[in-house]
């Protein structure tokens, strides 16, 4: 079985000085785990007065959020997938920019490439994009149509 190599990085936006408290209680109500389990997240409060805390997201894993599933006694019996556009979610309003976040990485540099790219907007709003592996064959005519022949031909 093939491993996965990844590698998430992100931009490191600035988020609400009084929100970070609760940033790292919904940090806290999920897992960022992969193959290696190194996915760094969390708040970085700069030492100096004028600089805001920023968020920090790293490592070398996929960006896939996951959300634990308890038994009784705490213990970690589960995980509920596909729990990253709600993260997202929940963080988008103590930010004071956007969030974006890629993954890159393959299995035995074979096709097809994993790659993704994550945004979240302080407003809340959600984007994911990633590789098309199937593109559409743009037609020949269209392919060998210069703009002004184009509009030419439509005069």
């Amino acid at each position: 079985m093939a491993t996965l190599q990844a590698t998430t990085a992100s931009n490191h936006p600035t988020v609400d000085p009084d929100a970070v408290e609760t940033i790292e209680a919904i940090i806290d109500d999920y897992d960022f785990y992969g193959s290696f389990d190194s996915l760094t997240i969390g708040v970085v409060e700069p030492s100096q007065e004028d600089t805001n805390p920023y968020l920090e997201l790293y490592g070398y894993v996929a960006f896939e959020v996951t959300k634990p599933i308890l038994d009784e006694d705490g213990t970690v019996v589960d995980r509920e997938d596909h729990c990253t556009e709600e993260f997202l979610e929940r963080l988008a309003p103590h930010l004071e920019e956007q969030l974006v976040v890629e993954t890159v990485g393959f299995e035995k540099c074979r096709f097809p490439l994993l790659a993704g790219q994550w945004v979240a907007w302080p407003d809340g709003t959600i984007t994911y994009n990633s590789f098309d592996h199937a593109p559409e064959n743009p037609s020949v005519e269209s392919a060998t149509e210069t703009p002004d022949a184009r509009s030419e031909s439509s005069a």
